[in-house]
């Protein structure tokens, strides 16, 4: 269970700027302050908003948020607490993590925004009213059958 979020000054800087440009980069902030809210409230990271699709092995425990159009939210768990290191555009996103490659960029000296997280919020499970299908598009779950799977991996449970 997360207790706390640290999120860096320049990530809140960044988002305000990019809440005063127009269009794209506006919705792409607002995206990412409903993340950071959702998470405060006691949203398990995976829920809290659209993850990119694949994952980054360039940092241990990193989540990348898609906040659409090419903008990315950069978080680390660890433990109990969520550190949002970045946001910015997707080239932006690949530069700072290239700069941080193997790196501990939440264990630096810069102080960080520390909120606690709304722990009793998260004692009842959330059910919504009603599903929106674009909404959960990104996490498709499909029924496979054995029989399915065997025809995929049939060089590994030799049935040749």
């Amino acid at each position: 269970m997360i207790t706390r979020i640290h999120v860096r000054p320049k990530v809140e800087k960044t988002l305000e700027q990019m809440k005063n440009l127009e269009k794209v980069p506006s919705i792409a902030a607002k995206r990412a302050e409903m993340i950071i809210q959702s998470l405060m409230r006691g949203l398990c990271l995976t829920r809290a908003g659209r993850l990119t699709q694949t994952k980054d092995a360039r940092i241990k425990n990193l989540y990348k948020f898609n906040l659409g159009s090419g903008y990315r939210l950069v978080c680390i768990k660890e433990k109990h607490n969520i550190y949002v290191l970045f946001a910015g555009s997707h080239d932006q996103c690949d530069t700072w993590l290239d700069k941080h490659r193997k790196k501990r960029p939440h264990k630096t000296e810069s102080p960080m925004n520390i909120y606690d997280v709304d722990t009793l919020g998260t004692s009842l499970p959330e059910v919504p009213k009603a599903v929106n299908k674009s909404e959960y598009d990104y996490f498709p779950i499909p029924e496979i059958s054995q029989e399915d799977l065997r025809k995929v991996f049939r060089g590994l449970v030799g049935d040749g």
